[in-house]
């Protein structure tokens, strides 16, 4: 036989095919055994094939104590707030705030290994509770009318968060707020930007009474030197901006880990909104929180 006759015997379709499904299901089997064999951080149980978030098994994804009811239109407070209507209260520099779950010991757990253990497998996990969150505020505002907003639908220019002090900073190597506000940023395409700062440490607001939360947090914030730059040239790149007299306005998303009195929101707020007015411009600051105590 000619050299430019000879072909290479082909194997039967049958037995090709076959041999292809051999490593495709071996992978698939992998896959499928890696997934049921992932344990869940929060009991460490298997997570099993249809658990509803990543890294934690479906029992306890059934036990996240979301905040359905808001009592309290103004904190969102899912039971009778005594505070939101007292008179010292009634000046408010934030529209208001939005609590994803309650503060029950099961998040407290969370948190804390969040928070204080520096266990980086919870970011993700809090991230996609407080997307949530931030997509049920969507649909809560989705018909909300003002003047001040761009347009009907409420919707969010720039994500920012509560700041840490730089010993915080330093012990814990990263702010909590941050990385969930990021997360939300990042997930719905949004703009996240530093707007404030924490000149010093004002400890730990756990262990103080209501009156001491307020008092020290009245000054314990400052805006970020490049604030107004920050927000100037997010305005320059905005498509269109509405005009609430004479003034430019901006939608903030304020996001922090925990909301006990609000003071923090409240305080941040207020030197955002004054700065801002400064340059003539009107913030419209709503609030997200992951727990509401």
């Amino acid at each position: 036989m000619k050299p430019e006759t000879m072909s290479v015997r082909k194997l039967p379709r049958k037995v090709h095919s076959g041999m292809g499904m051999i490593p495709r299901t071996r992978l698939f089997l992998n896959w499928l055994f890696q997934r049921q064999s992932q344990t869940c951080i929060a009991c460490g149980t298997f997570t099993g094939r249809f658990s509803e978030f990543s890294g934690i098994c479906t029992s306890c994804s059934l036990q996240i104590p979301w905040v359905y009811n808001i009592r309290c239109v103004h904190c969102g407070r899912p039971t009778f707030c005594p505070d939101c209507v007292k008179f010292d209260r009634l000046v408010r520099y934030f529209v208001c705030n939005r609590s994803a779950t309650s503060y029950t010991p099961m998040m407290r757990e969370w948190i804390g290994q969040f928070k204080y253990r520096g266990n980086e497998k919870y970011g993700s996990l809090l991230g996609e509770i407080m997307n949530r969150a931030y997509q049920a505020m969507r649909y809560e505002f989705a018909s909300l009318k003002h003047s001040r907003f761009k347009s009907s639908l409420w919707s969010v220019d720039v994500v920012t968060c509560v700041p840490v002090s730089e010993k915080r900073l330093t012990e814990r190597g990263f702010n909590q707020a941050q990385i969930l506000a990021e997360e939300i940023a990042r997930r719905n395409k949004l703009p996240f930007l530093s707007l404030l700062a924490r000149p010093q440490d004002t400890g730990k607001q756990s262990f103080k009474s209501k009156k001491e939360r307020i008092n020290t947090m009245n000054n314990a914030f400052s805006v970020h030197p490049n604030m107004t730059n920050l927000l100037n040239s997010f305005i320059l790149k905005a498509e269109s901006q509405c005009v609430t007299e004479n003034k430019l306005s901006v939608t903030v998303l304020l996001v922090d880990d925990i909301y006990t009195t609000g003071s923090t929101l409240q305080a941040c707020a207020r030197v955002l909104r004054e700065k801002a007015l400064e340059q003539g411009i009107h913030l419209a600051i709503f609030c997200l929180t992951l727990a509401r105590s």
